[in-house]
């Protein structure tokens, strides 16, 4: 090559890198790659903020798991006696509510309330009484403890009044076992026509009608109607 081209094309090159040129083209080409390793994180940060804002499924609760039939009863029954008897003021005049609503939950059934009806249960007639079945047993322990303190229906109005405050639990044998005895009890005192006044006597049928509810509601007795030998009493 002419010796005169090649010391031009040398003091060229020299020029241009006095004045930064060659140095230039050479940033120019690292933003380009700084531009490029830009453009690679923001599309792996739209991916990953794309990943986020999918919605995720959420897992039901371990607790979320259904009742069995008897614990879904348990669970009528408690609720039934909350509404009834929590407060004490259960009385004679609620009664049909009581037995239409152990129907409709299914804690009786159709036949069961029916076989109810056949064997002597008393729902009041006429006006019934306001007064609660808790406040009629004491005011009659009372009685018969200045009275008739040996009488037996102390222990049959004590056993009645523990059921009464204990209805949450009526599914328990335990439970309607004693409402099944409290129930033949009283319907030997009634058979035995004691002196009573109109009120007085519809407070007694109304206790004994509550316990015969109360000894239909346990789990074997719904099973295997086991109440027919006290319940032929009430017949008497």
């Amino acid at each position: 090559m002419n010796p005169l081209l090649n010391a031009l094309n040398l003091n060229r090159s020299s020029v241009a890198d006095a004045y930064g040129l060659n140095s230039k083209k050479t940033d120019t080409s690292k933003t380009d790659t700084s531009k490029t390793d830009a453009s690679k994180t923001e599309s792996s940060t739209d991916a990953n903020s794309s990943t986020k804002d999918t919605p995720k499924t959420e897992a039901k609760p371990s607790d979320e798991i259904a009742l069995s039939p008897r614990a879904l009863r348990a669970q009528k029954i408690q609720a039934m006696s909350k509404d009834f008897f929590a407060d004490g003021q259960f009385s004679v005049s609620d009664i049909p509510a009581l037995v239409s609503r152990l129907q409709k939950d299914g804690i009786l059934s159709d036949a069961q309330v029916e076989r109810l009806s056949q064997n002597g249960i008393n729902l009041p007639s006429q006006k019934p009484s306001k007064q609660s079945l808790q406040d009629f047993i004491d005011d009659e322990l009372k009685s018969l403890a200045e009275k008739s303190p040996n009488s037996p229906m102390i222990n049959t109005l004590v056993d009645a009044k523990n059921v009464l405050s204990n209805m949450d639990d009526a599914q328990s044998p335990v439970l309607a076992q004693k409402a099944t005895k409290v129930f033949g009890q009283l319907t030997d005192y009634l058979n035995s026509n004691p002196t009573l006044s109109d009120s007085q006597k519809q407070l007694w049928q109304g206790l004994k009608s509550t316990m015969q509810v109360a000894s239909s509601m346990g789990m074997q007795q719904s099973a295997s109607g086991q109440l027919s030998s006290y319940l032929a009493l009430a017949k008497r």
